[in-house]
């Protein structure tokens, strides 16, 4: 898809008229709240996701190649080792119980994995399906792995993300794939 057929924000900002039609139409208003951490770009890592993707299709990015983008973002981050996104729940906890600042760098690469997802069906109205693979699994490791866990180290409230999580997979099903 060449980059005149993109949605880019550019100066406006995140706004409905710079996204694709498609997502404009399953996308929850909440979607569009900059500063709403349910939203997808509504952390620094997601608008930073976000922003790192359109420079991307800017500068001529294909489809078929977006996850290196992500890639070589989560790889400029290193927050969380790789290894950990294959690990096994009591693995992950281990992780998170290991140091205080871990919660907070799992945090920002789930809201990375989701944020390009939606993002690429933001800016070209679908999604790889690698993107599409990865945002799941952030969002069930979100639900069943770091939710429980906040439960014990802070006493939150169960179900903190399922309405998030429940409207991220809403609208990554309406997504066709490209790529």
């Amino acid at each position: 898809m060449a980059t005149s057929s993109r949605f880019l924000d550019g100066l406006d900002g995140l706004a409905r008229a710079t996204s694709h039609p498609a997502y404009v139409a399953v996308a929850p208003d909440w979607f569009w709240a900059a500063d709403d951490p349910r939203a997808p770009f509504g952390s620094d890592d997601g608008h930073d996701t976000l922003r790192h993707l359109e420079e991307y299709f800017f500068d001529g990015g294909s489809d078929d190649e977006v996850p290196g983008a992500l890639v070589e973002l989560l790889d400029d981050w290193a927050l969380v080792p790789e290894e950990l996104w294959e690990a096994a729940p009591e693995d992950v906890v281990a992780w998170l119980d290991a140091d205080e600042p871990h919660v907070r760098f799992l945090h920002g690469e789930i809201d990375a994995y989701v944020a390009a997802a939606v993002a690429h069906f933001k800016v070209a109205g679908g999604v790889h399906p690698q993107l599409r693979a990865w945002a799941e699994r952030a969002c069930a490791l979100l639900a069943t792995v770091v939710d429980p866990w906040e439960q014990r180290a802070y006493g939150a409230g169960p179900g903190r993300y399922d309405e998030r999580v429940a409207a991220v997979r809403t609208v990554l099903a309406a997504a066709p794939a490209v790529g």
